[in-house]
Parts: C-alpha cells; structure tokens; sequence
C-alpha cells in the first residue's frame, strides 16, 4: 500500500462542528480483538441526527481494512445519510464510497434533490479531479443491493494506491458539505411527506444491514453473534 490514512479519525474530527455526544453502545463492542482481526467502534449523536457512525475492520490474513462513517437523521429531519467508506484489499482494490442517500423519492418530491443532492454532483466531479490518475475505474460496480440506496451522484471509484493519500481532502469536502445542510434543514410536520420519510430511512437500514458484501468476511473472523451485534449498532 503507497499510503495509510486514519479515515475515521479525519472524519470524526471534520464533524465536530454537530456538537458530538457519545451515544450508547455496549462497551464490549467498542474495541474487539481477535487472532484473525479487529473492529473498533464508536457511536455518536448530535442535533437533528439519531447516530453517526465511525467503524474501522482489519481483517489479517487479507489485509482487508475497511474505514466507514455514517450518519444517520433523525426522525423529525428528512436530511439524507451521509455515507462515506473506504475498502482497502491489497494488490486487488481500494475503494471510496462517498454519497449522501437520499430519504425521499426525488422524483416525486425534486425539491428534495435539488436542496439536499443536486449539490454533490459538483462534489464527485472535484473528487475525480483531485484522484486524477490514480483513479483506475470512477465507475466501480458495488457487488451489494445496498447500491439501491444511492444517490444517482454516488462516487464509487477504484483507485491506486497512491490516491489514497488524496481522500482526506475529499472526506472534508463532503463531510463539510453535509454539516451545511445539518445547520440549515428544517423539522418535517407530521403528514404524507415524513410518513413516506420514516418508511425510507427503516427500509433503508433494513436493505444495508441484509446486503452488506462484508458480512461473510466477518462472520468467518469475529463470529456470526459479535457480527450482528456490530451490525446493529452500524445500521
């Protein structure tokens, strides 16, 4: 690997600005260590958002590392999920994945795109050229039904190993980006448009937590009761 970065250590820090509070989770889970890997986690909250999410895997004998930050709305603002994540799988991909998942359907409600996800399309094309050449595929198939939840601005790209040390700036740009629309999103009034939202953001979650491509992986190390159990507190 040309370059290590701490991804959810640069992402925990570019969100404090929501005024992080620890939320609860079973200290157990926090730090797991195992002969085959580790999983460190930590969860938080903040003003108009129920979790976010700072997860970080090694898995040994594949060299797998996989760095995710998530943050989940709460269930008065229909703001979308921030999804940031990077796969690194030695000598075979290193993988970013940045999008925020819309909570509505943007084609009927367009004002919902245009307020919440127009915006990332200039976000992908500067990350793109940021990555420059070190970007082997910008348009990398994810092999999980969890790609029903992207937005149609989704960076899933594979790059070098040298563009990983580009992804810092990338994560602070949409991470900065998403904070600006935490600050300005307004609560939703009970009626068809926050029922439709709380339908997305469960169904959402259910279709993530069933379809992750990990899942196997980690069973195989950690167990199939611990990997539930991250499982659950990620989703």
């Amino acid at each position: 690997m040309a370059a290590t970065i701490d991804f959810t250590g640069k992402a925990k820090e570019a969100m404090k600005p929501l005024g992080l509070e620890p939320a609860t989770l079973d200290p157990q889970l926090a730090r797991i260590e195992v002969s085959g890997g580790t999983i460190d986690l930590e969860l938080f909250k903040a003003d108009k958002i129920e979790k976010v999410v700072f997860c970080t895997i090694r898995i040994h004998e594949a060299g797998v590392l996989e760095s995710t930050a998530l943050a989940w709305p709460d269930d008065d603002h229909n703001l979308p999920i921030l999804w940031c994540n990077l796969t690194i799988v030695p000598e075979v991909m290193n993988v970013p994945i940045f999008d925020f998942l819309p909570m509505m359907d943007i084609v009927v409600w367009p004002e919902y795109a245009q307020r919440y996800i127009a915006g990332i399309s200039d976000l992908r094309d500067t990350a793109l050229e940021i990555l420059g050449d070190t970007v082997v595929d910008k348009a990398t198939n994810l092999p999980s039904l969890s790609v029903y939840t992207l937005s149609p601005y989704r960076l899933v790209a594979n790059i070098t190993g040298e563009g990983i040390a580009k992804i810092p700036s990338i994560e602070d740009a949409y991470i900065s980006a998403y904070i600006s629309l935490v600050q300005k999103a307004a609560s939703l009034d009970d009626g068809q448009e926050k029922q439709f939202f709380l339908r997305k953001k469960a169904a959402t979650r259910k279709l993530m937590k069933a379809n992750d491509p990990g899942y196997a992986f980690m069973v195989n190390v950690f167990g199939e009761e611990t990997t539930h159990k991250i499982f659950e507190a990620i989703f």
